[in-house]
C-alpha cells in the first residue's frame, strides 16, 4: 500500500475518531466528516498536493469537548490549527508539541482550563499563539519566550500569573504582543522592554506597578490601562514618534497631563482617564489633528476648558467627565464637526449650553453633560442633530419649558431632563419618538397633563416623571405601551382612575403612583405579565380590593399599600413572595386573619401592616422570616399572646405591636433579638411583671410598654440598657415600689422617660439630676413622696418638660430647676410643696411656656418678676394661699398678648408625641393635649390665680393681654369694679370672676367680646342691669350672675324698673347711714395725702393705696348719684 493512502488513512481514523468524542452543537459543522469523503474535502481541512492534512480551521462551529481525544501524531505536517470560539474545555494537551511544522495555533474564546504546557516552546515554526479568553490558569512557560520565529503572541484574558518573569528570554522577532486581563504583578516585565520588534503591546487590567519605564521605539499601540502604575507619564513617550493608540487609564499616574503629547501627530486615541493627574488639559492638545479619541474623564484635572480643543476637527469622542473645570462649554468646540460621542457630566462647567454646537456636528449620536451647572433653556437647535440616541442633561439648573423640537429627534433611544427646574408641559411631540426607550422627566417643575401622544412612543421601556406639578389623569393610552417596563408618576397632583387596562398583556416590572390623588381600584390585569417586582401606591385614595394577580407575582420585592382604603381579606390579596424584601400595607381597611405562608416570606426585612382591621394572632410561622428587621402591626385587632417565636428573628430592630388587643406576659425569649433598637408594646392589654431578660437588649434606645396591665416591680435589669437613649414610657400600668436607684442612674444617654399613671412609691433617686441628656420627665399620677433631691452645682440641666403633678411630694420649691435653662413646661400641681414662689423663676427660666402649680401650699405673695417670662402663655397657680395683690407687670407677658404659633419641628423638639397640661377651664378641669402632627398650632393661652387669698383691684394692665383665651380670678378676695376695659381680651373664651368682693356694674364692653362662651361672674356685689347685646345674650344661664343683689335684667328675669327702684331706696338709706362716715374718711384720706406720698417708692403699697383711694372716690360718686336719683324721683312724683 502507497504510503500516502497509509497516511490519509491514519488521519481519517484520527480525525473520526475525535469527532466522535465531541458534542456538535451544530449538526451541520462536521456532518461532510465520512469515510465517504476523501480528508481533503472536509469542512474545515486543507491538505498539501501529497494528501496530508495542513490546515484544520474550525473556527465558530459549535464543538464542545476536549483536545485530548485528538491524535496528534497522526498529522505530521499540519501547519494551521484554528479552532477559535468553540466550547472546548479541559487542558491544552502537551502532545500538542508534536506538531512539529505548526505556524498557527489558535485556540482563543474557548473554556479551556489548566496550565500551558511548556512544551509548546518546542514548535519551533511557529509564528501565531492566540490562547486568549480561556481559563488558563499558572505561570506562563519560560519556554514560550524562546520560539524563535514567533510574531503574534496573545494570551490575553487567562487568570495566568507571574511566577518570575526573569527567566523569560527577549523575544526579538514579536510584533504583537498581548497578555491583557490577567494578573501579573509586580514591577513592568523585563524582557518585553527587550522585545524590540514589537509595534501592539497590550499589558492592560492587571496588577503591575511601579513607575511606567522608557516605552519600546516601535510602538504604534500601547495599552497599560488598568494596572497600579504611578508616578508621572514618561516624558521618553514623547520619542515614538509612530505612536498612534496610547492608553493609560485607570492607574495611579500623578503630574498632569504633559505638554509633549501635543507634538505626537500621529496620535490618534489617547485615553488617561481614571488617574490622579491633577492640573489643567494642555491647550497643545488641540494640535493633535489626527486624533479621533480623547479620554481624560476622573483624572482630577481642574481648569477652564481649552478652547483650543474646537481645532480638533477629526475628534469624534471626547469624555472629560468627572473633573472640576470652571467656566462654560467653549463656542469654538463647534468646530469638532467629526464629534460623535461627547462626555462632559460631573464637572462643574457653568453657563449655557452654546445652541451651534447642534448645527455644527451632524453625525452626533450620544450628548452626555449631566451633574453640572449648565443654566438658561435646552436649545430648540437640539431638534437638528438627527442622528442623536442618548440625551443626558440631567442635575443641571437648567430652565425653561421643553422645547418641542426634541420631538423631531426621531433616533433618540434614551432621554433624560431630571433634576432640573423646567417648567411648562410635556411637549406632545414628544410622541414621534418612536424609538425611545426610557424617558426620565422627574424632579421638574413641570405642569399640565400627561399628553395622550405618549401611547405613540411604541418602544418605550421606561418612563419616569415623578416629582413635578403635573394634574389629571393617566391618559388611557398609556396602555399602548406593550413594551413598558418601568413606570413612576409618583410625588405629582395626578386624579382620577387608573386606565383600567394598564397592564393587560404587558410585563410591568415597576410601578410606583405614590404621593398623588389618584382614586377608585387599581387595574385588575395590573400585573398580568407576573414580572412585577417594584409596587408602590402609598398615600393616594385608592379603594376596593387588590387585584387578584397580585397574588401570584412571586417575584415581588417591594411593596407600598400605605395610607389609601384598600379594603378585603390580606389572605386573599398576598400569596408566598420568596423574594419578598419589603411590604407596608399601614393605613387601610384590610381584614381577615394573618396566615402562616408570611413565613415563606424569608427575605422580608421591613412587614408594616399598622392601622388596619386585621384580627386572630399573629402565627408562630413569623419566627421564620430570619431577615426581618422592622415588624409594625400597630393599630389593628390582633388578640392572643405574642408568640415565643419572635425569639428567633435575631436581626430584628424595630419591633411595634402597639394598640391590639395582645394578652398574656411579655415573652422572655425577645431578650434573644440582641439587635433590638426599638420595642413598642403600648395601648394593649399584657399583664404579668416586665420581664428581666429585656435587660439582655444592650442596643436598645426605645422601650414603650405603656398602657398595659403590668405589675410588679420596675427590674433593675433595665439598668444595663445603657444605649437607652430616645425613650423609656411604662406609664399607665400597675407598677408599684421605689425607682430602683441603681438600674436608672445608668441611663445617661435617656432623653425622655414617662412613668406615670401607675402606682410607684418612695422617694425619687438621688441620682435623678445625673441624666444630663433627660429632655422630658413625666412621673405624674404615681404616690411618690419626699422632698426632690437637690442637684450637684456641676449639673448641666437639658430638661424641656417636667410633669410631677400629683404625687404626694414635698418641701419647698425644687431648687434643682433653678439650672434648667431650657424648661418649656413645668408642672408640679397637686402635690404639698410649702413656702414663697422663688423669684428665680421669673429670671431664670427664660424659655418657660407652661407653669403650673396648682394644688399646693404655696403662701405668700405672688413674684412680680415672673413678668418677664417672655415665654410663658399658661399661668396655673389654682388653690394655694397666696395672698397680697396681682401683679401689675403681668401685663408685660409678652406671649399672653400676642401668642406664638409653633410650628411642629419647633414643638418636636421639646414634646415627645404630645404634651398635656391639665387646668380649669369653663369651670370645669380639662387635660390641654399639644400635638406634634399639627403643622403648626398654638398652645392654650390663659391665667388661673383661682382659690387663693389675693385681694385689692383687678389691675387694668391685664387687659393688655389680648391673647387670653381663659382668666380665672374665682374665689378669692378681689374688690372694686370689674376694669371697663375688659372688653379689650377679644380672643377670650372663657372668664370667671366669681366669689370674690366686686362691685358696681358689669362693663358695657364685656357685651363686644364674641368669642366669649362661658362666664361666670357670681358670688359678687355687682349691680345695675346686665347688658342685652351681642355676646352676653348667647349666655343664658342665670346662675353665672346669681348672688349679686344689685344685678337686674336678663336671664336673672328681674325687672330692672321697679327692682332698680327698690334697690336704689335700700341702698341710698344705707348710704344716708354711712354718708357722713364717708365723706370723714375722705377728708382724712385726702388730708393725708402728702404721708402716704412718702411711701410711693414702694410699688405694691403705692399701687394699694390708689385702688383704695379709687374705690372711696367711686363710693362717694354712688352716694351723689344715690340721692340725685331720689330727688329726681320726688321731683317726678310731684307731678303725677
Amino acid at each position: 500500500m502507497p504510503a500516502s493512502v497509509t497516511a490519509a488513512t491514519s488521519q481519517t481514523d484520527a480525525l473520526l475518531a475525535w469527532k466522535a468524542s465531541l458534542l456538535l452543537g451544530d449538526a451541520a459543522a462536521l456532518s461532510g466528516w465520512t469515510r465517504a469523503a476523501p480528508v481533503c474535502t472536509w469542512r474545515g481541512v486543507a491538505c498539501d498536493a501529497a494528501g496530508r492534512v495542513t490546515s484544520l480551521r474550525l473556527r465558530d462551529a459549535g464543538l464542545s469537548g476536549g483536545l485530548d481525544t485528538l491524535d496528534f501524531a497522526a498529522l505530521p505536517a499540519l501547519t494551521e490549527l484554528d479552532l477559535n470560539r468553540n466550547n472546548f474545555t479541559g487542558p491544552i494537551p502537551a502532545s500538542i508539541s508534536r506538531l512539529r511544522s505548526l505556524s498557527l495555533l489558535d485556540l482563543g474564546s474557548n473554556w479551556l482550563d489548566g496550565s500551558i504546557p511548556p512544551q509548546l516552546g518546542d514548535l519551533s515554526g511557529l509564528v501565531e499563539l492566540r490562547l486568549y479568553n480561556n481559563n488558563l490558569v499558572g505561570a506562563i512557560p519560560h519556554q514560550l519566550s524562546r520560539l524563535p520565529n514567533i510574531v503574534h503572541f496573545d494570551l490575553g484574558a487567562n487568570y495566568l500569573t507571574d511566577h518570575d518573569f526573569r527567566k523569560f528570554s527577549p523575544m526579538p522577532t514579536v510584533t504583537f504582543m498581548s497578555l491583557y486581563l490577567n494578573s501579573f504583578n509586580g514591577s513592568f516585565p523585563e524582557f518585553v522592554l527587550r522585545s524590540g520588534s514589537i509595534t501592539y503591546l497590550d499589558l492592560s487590567q492587571n496588577a503591575l506597578f511601579g513607575p511606567i519605564p522608557d516605552m519600546l521605539p516601535n510602538l504604534r499601540f500601547l495599552n497599560l490601562s488598568f494596572n497600579a502604575f504611578s508616578g508621572p507619564i514618561p516624558a521618553s513617550l514623547g520619542r515614538l514618534t509612530k505612536l498612534q493608540d496610547l492608553r493609560m487609564a485607570g492607574n495611579n499616574l500623578t503630574g498632569g497631563v504633559p505638554e509633549f503629547l501635543g507634538s505626537m501627530a500621529q496620535l490618534r486615541i489617547l485615553e488617561l482617564g481614571d488617574n490622579q493627574l491633577g492640573g489643567p488639559i494642555p491647550s497643545v492638545l488641540g494640535q493633535l489633528q489626527m486624533l479621533q479619541r480623547l479620554d481624560i474623564k476622573n483624572a482630577s484635572l481642574v481648569s477652564t476648558l481649552p478652547p483650543q480643543l474646537g481645532n480638533l476637527n477629526n475628534l469624534a469622542y471626547l469624555d472629560l467627565s468627572l473633573n472640576q473645570f470652571s467656566g462654560g462649554l467653549p463656542p469654538t468646540f463647534a468646530g469638532m464637526r467629526a464629534m460623535q460621542e461627547f462626555g462632559l457630566s460631573t464637572t462643574n462647567v457653568t453657563g449655557e449650553i452654546p445652541p451651534a454646537l447642534f448645527t455644527s456636528w451632524p453625525e452626533l449620536i450620544s450628548f452626555e453633560v449631566q451633574n453640572n451647572s449648565f443654566t438658561g433653556k435646552i436649545p430648540s437647535e437640539l431638534g437638528k442633530a438627527r442622528k442623536l440616541e442618548i440625551l443626558y442633561l440631567f442635575l443641571n439648573n437648567l430652565n425653561g419649558s421643553i422645547p418641542a423640537e426634541l420631538g423631531e429627534l426621531e433616533n433618540l433611544v434614551e432621554l433624560d431632563l431630571s433634576v432640573n427646574s423646567l417648567t411648562g408641559p410635556i411637549p406632545s411631540s414628544l410622541g414621534n419618538l418612536k424609538q425611545l426607550i426610557k424617558l426620565a422627566l422627574f424632579f421638574n417643575n413641570l405642569t399640565g397633563v400627561i399628553p395622550p401622544e405618549i401611547g405613540n412612543m411604541t418602544a418605550l421601556q421606561s418612563f419616569d416623571v415623578n416629582t413635578n406639578i403635573l394634574h389629571g389623569e393617566l391618559p388611557a393610552t398609556i396602555t399602548a405601551l406593550k413594551n413598558l417596563q418601568y413606570l413612576a408618576v409618583f410625588d405629582n397632583f395626578m386624579s382620577g382612575t387608573i386606565p383600567p387596562d394598564l397592564g393587560k398583556g404587558i410585563a410591568l416590572q415597576h410601578v410606583s403612583f405614590s404621593n398623588n390623588s389618584f382614586s377608585g381600584e387599581l387595574p385588575r390585569n395590573l400585573c398580568d405579565g407576573f414580572a412585577l417586582e417594584h409596587f408602590t401606591v402609598n398615600y393616594n385614595n385608592f379603594t376596593g380590593t387588590l387585584p387578584p394577580c397580585l397574588k401570584n407575582c412571586t417575584g415581588l420585592f417591594r411593596v407600598r399599600l400605605e395610607e389609601n382604603h384598600f379594603t378585603g381579606d390580606i389572605s386573599e390579596a398576598f400569596g408566598v413572595h420568596p423574594s419578598l424584601e419589603y411590604l407596608d400595607i399601614s393605613g387601610n381597611k384590610l381584614t381577615g386573619e394573618l396566615s402562616s405562608d408570611w413565613g415563606q416570606c424569608t427575605n422580608l426585612t421591613l412587614l408594616s401592616m399598622d392601622g388596619n382591621r386585621i384580627s386572630g394572632r399573629i402565627p408562630e410561622a413569623f419566627g421564620s422570616m430570619t431577615r426581618l428587621q422592622i415588624l409594625s402591626l400597630a393599630g389593628n385587632n390582633l388578640t392572643g399572646g405574642i408568640p415565643l417565636d419572635l425569639g428567633h428573628l435575631n436581626l430584628l430592630f424595630n419591633l411595634n405591636l402597639s394598640h391590639n388587643s395582645f394578652s398574656g406576659p411579655i415573652p422572655t425569649s425577645l431578650g434573644n433579638n440582641s439587635k433590638l433598637q426599638k420595642i413598642d408594646m403600648s395601648g394593649n392589654m399584657l399583664n404579668g411583671t416586665i420581664p428581666v431578660a429585656l435587660g439582655k437588649l444592650g442596643a436598645l434606645t426605645f422601650l414603650d410598654l405603656s398602657k398595659n396591665r403590668l405589675s410588679g416591680k420596675i427590674p433593675r435589669e433595665l439598668g444595663n440598657l445603657v444605649q437607652l437613649q430616645t425613650l423609656l414610657d411604662l406609664s399607665s400600668n400597675f407598677l408599684s415600689g421605689w425607682i430602683p436607684q441603681a438600674a436608672f442612674c445608668k441611663l445617661l444617654s435617656l432623653q425622655i422617660l414617662i412613668l406615670s399613671n401607675n402606682q410607684l412609691t418612695g422617694k425619687l433617686p438621688d441620682c435623678l439630676w445625673y441624666l444630663q441628656n433627660l429632655q422630658f420627665l413625666d412621673l405624674s399620677n404615681n404616690a411618690f413622696s419626699g422632698e426632690i433631691p437637690a442637684a450637684k452645682a456641676s449639673y448641666s440641666c437639658s430638661l424641656i418638660s417636667i410633669h410631677l403633678s400629683s404625687n404626694d411630694f414635698t418641701g419647698v420649691f425644687p431648687s434643682a430647676l433653678e439650672g434648667c435653662k431650657k424648661l418649656i413646661n413645668l408642672d408640679i400641681g397637686n402635690n404639698n410643696f410649702f413656702g414663697d414662689i422663688p423669684i428665680w423663676i421669673g429670671k431664670g427660666l427664660p424659655s418657660l411656656k407652661i407653669l403650673s402649680l396648682k394644688s399646693n401650699n404655696f403662701s405668700g405673695e405672688i413674684p412680680s418678676e415672673l413678668s418677664q417670662l417672655s415665654q410663658l402663655q399658661l399661668l396655673d397657680m389654682t388653690n394655694n394661699g397666696l395672698t397680697g395683690l396681682i401683679p401689675r407687670s403681668f401685663g408685660k407677658l409678652t406671649s399672653m398678648k400676642n401668642p406664638k404659633l409653633i410650628s411642629s419641628r419647633e414643638l418636636l423638639q421639646w414634646s415627645f408625641n404630645h404634651d398635656r397640661i391639665n387646668t380649669i377651664w369653663k369651670g370645669k378641669e380639662q387635660i390641654f393635649e399639644i400635638k406634634t402632627y399639627a403643622i403648626d398650632i398654638q398652645l392654650v393661652t390663659g391665667i388661673s390665680l383661682s382659690g387663693n387669698s389675693l385681694s385689692q383691684c383687678i389691675p387694668d394692665e391685664l387687659m393688655n393681654l389680648q391673647g387670653l383665651q381663659f382668666l380665672n380670678l374665682s374665689r378669692n378676695y378681689l374688690s372694686r369694679s370689674i376694669p371697663e376695659n375688659i372688653g379689650s381680651l377679644k380672643n377670650l373664651e372663657s372668664l370667671d370672676l366669681s366669689s370674690n368682693e366686686l362691685s358696681g356694674a358689669i362693663p358695657p364692653s364685656l357685651a363686644g367680646i364674641s368669642t366669649l362662651s362661658s362666664l361666670n361672674l357670681s358670688n359678687n356685689h355687682l349691680s345695675g342691669k346686665i347688658s342685652t347685646g351681642n355676646q352676653l345674650q348667647t349666655l343664658t344661664d342665670p346662675s353665672i350672675y346669681s348672688n349679686n343683689s344689685g344685678l337686674c335684667g336678663l336671664p336673672l328675669n328681674i325687672s330692672c324698673t321697679n327692682y332698680a327702684l327698690a334697690s336704689d331706696e335700700r341702698y341710698c338709706r344705707t348710704c344716708e347711714d354711712q354718708y357722713l362716715s364717708y365723706f370723714v374718711m375722705a377728708g382724712v384720706v385726702f388730708g393725708s395725702w402728702l404721708w402716704f406720698g412718702m411711701l410711693f417708692s414702694i410699688g405694691n403699697l403705692r399701687y394699694a393705696v390708689f385702688c383704695f383711694v379709687d374705690d372711696i372716690q367711686r363710693k362717694v360718686m354712688q352716694k351723689v348719684s344715690c340721692i340725685n336719683q331720689l330727688l329726681s324721683r320726688g321731683n317726678t312724683a310731684q307731678y303725677l
